[in-house]
């Protein structure tokens, strides 16, 4: 690539997935930045502690948009007057139109957090953990207007046995993401589009949003299920388990042996369920 010129790129982003990456991009001298849109979060992020990426685009002097529907009128004009090369996505909570995609001169890539073509969708962190799942990472593909069907470009595993909840995931995550700023530049660094790879839609799955009332842990009498749920579904919605006509918040596990009649015991600081003589400590959460 020429050394005078840059990849001009928009990103779009959330806070959380988006703070590394964009990090990245502010390193790389391939790269010229030119905006950012993301949502503007009233309440602290949910999922694990993190700085809001509009406060972090103001610190580092990079242009911020916020709250634009970017497949909009109004957000069509604003992507176009950047006339980026290459848009990235690193979680966005908008479908992309043909009017947005077609945009940059290389494609819009989305940094998705699952091993595509499994767990296509907007949650795929819980439901990795809610199935037990022992491995995970994460997908750059191009974005289409179906959802999560565009062709590969790269594709890193982690592990994910030692990892307690759905927020240290996302957190892993979002941290992985960044690492992959340097190949996914690599990639149009020649001012090329590379094919990528198609996905074998034989074998997908979804991912769908979690409802509250699947954290409902009493109609999962099964102890691995619950331990899944445990993991999979805090800090949000949320599992919590139904004591003496009180729903109780739990957030943490713990299996031991138990000699007592199957049924909940309430103790200070946890619930104890036995269940065919098997125990399962259910933390309770500590509220403010």
């Amino acid at each position: 690539m020429n050394k005078t010129k840059q990849l001009k790129v928009v990103l779009f982003a959330l806070t959380g997935f988006g703070n590394p990456v964009l990090k990245a991009l502010l390193k790389d001298e391939r790269v010229d930045l030119k905006a950012v849109f993301t949502t503007k979060y009233e309440q602290p992020f949910p999922y694990y502690p993190e700085e809001h990426l509009l406060d972090l685009c103001n610190q580092l002097g990079v242009t911020c948009h916020y709250g634009v529907k970017v497949s909009s009128e109004e957000g069509v004009a604003m992507v176009h007057q950047y006339a980026p090369d290459l848009i990235i996505m690193s979680t966005f909570k908008q479908i992309l139109r043909s009017n947005v995609l077609g945009i940059p001169a290389f494609g819009v890539v989305n940094i998705h957090p699952s091993l595509l073509p499994s767990y296509r969708g907007p949650c795929p962190t819980n439901n990795v953990l809610l199935n037990g799942e022992k491995a995970t990472g994460l997908t750059v593909h191009y974005v289409t207007e179906e959802i999560d069907e565009g062709n590969i470009l790269l594709q890193k595993s982690i592990s994910i046995e030692e990892i307690e909840n759905d927020g240290q995931l996302r957190q892993t995550l979002a941290n992985l993401a960044g690492t992959l700023i340097p190949e996914i530049i690599n990639l149009f660094a020649d001012f090329s589009k590379p094919a990528g790879i198609s996905q074998n839609h034989d074998q997908a799955s979804l991912a769908p949003k979690p409802t509250p009332d699947i954290g409902f842990l009493e109609l999962s009498p099964e102890i691995n299920t619950i331990k899944n749920k445990i993991r999979a579904l805090n800090p949000l919605p949320g599992t919590s388990v139904l004591l003496e006509g009180q729903r109780i918040p739990v957030n943490g596990v713990e299996l031991f042996e138990d000699h007592r009649a199957d049924g909940l015991y309430e103790t200070p600081e946890a619930v104890e369920w036995v269940i065919n003589r098997q125990g399962i400590r259910l933390f309770k959460k500590v509220q403010h």
